[in-house]
């Protein structure tokens, strides 16, 4: 099956991932996905739907037996019931997952037993369930062997595999240098500013100015370069960044 939808429906999507803002009108392209991830394309001709309405485009029935999850841009994943209702219109909707569920699925947080409703959870959700300050916090599963697995926001996580999934949160720290000096800082994306001031803490905006910033030893992302104003990038441990401040005259 095609996942482009014909050229007079919204494709819901596609808008959000691009940052446009949905338009108002339909008809309405969404994608609903099932518990293996597999998302197929569906129309909706109303930007307000309900629950039952995405179950009854999915041709999920009966619809007691599933769960609707609305899919977040920032991972998360929440829960629709029957009767609740989602703007497509909003920024945050992105796709919807529907499969049955006859089961809650148990799994460990912090030393804390949780009770699921379904097989799937994504990074984003376990530490809103954990109630953490998600940008400064990371989600490890605690795999055998001393072999934990860091769990990326987005990252989806069945929990119907054997065994019971055990995770736990840790506040970032990530020591990278600057200017051959080591910094310590609590998030894995920085923007141009924040690197600066890692350099020279008093550095600000300036007619007269200019921060030269090269980076090395990023992540796979980002494994080298440079970095202007108006841009981040993904830091790890060790990381090299030489900021060189330049008189604009």
């Amino acid at each position: 099956m095609s996942d482009q939808f014909e050229e007079d429906v919204e494709d819901v999507y596609a808008a959000v991932s691009s940052g446009r803002r949905v338009r108002e009108h339909g008809p309405f392209g969404i994608r609903i996905g099932d518990q293996s991830m597999q998302f197929v394309p569906k129309v909706v001709d109303d930007p307000v739907v309900t629950g039952i309405q995405i179950l009854a485009v999915a041709n999920a029935r009966p619809a007691n037996d599933f769960l609707v999850f609305q899919f977040l841009c920032d991972g998360a994943l929440e829960v629709v019931r029957p009767d609740e209702t989602v703007d497509l219109r909003s920024a945050g909707v992105e796709k919807f997952l529907v499969f049955r569920s006859d089961r809650s699925f148990r799994f460990f947080l912090d030393e804390r037993a949780f009770d699921w409703g379904a097989s799937l959870i994504s990074g984003k959700t376990i530490k809103r369930l954990a109630g953490v300050p998600s940008e400064k916090t990371e989600v490890w599963l605690d795999a055998a062997g001393g072999h934990d697995r860091l769990i990326d926001d987005k990252e989806i996580v069945n929990l119907a595999n054997a065994g019971t999934e055990r995770f736990v949160t840790r506040t970032i720290r990530i020591t990278i240098k600057v200017n051959s000096r080591d910094r310590e800082v609590d998030h894995r994306v920085l923007a141009y500013w924040e690197v600066v001031k890692l350099a020279y803490p008093e550095a600000a905006p300036s007619d007269q100015i200019i921060y030269s910033i090269d980076y090395a030893s990023g992540p796979r992302q980002n494994p080298n370069g440079s970095l202007v104003e108006g841009q981040s990038v993904n830091v790890k441990e060790g990381m090299k960044f030489y900021v060189t401040p330049t008189d604009k005259s």
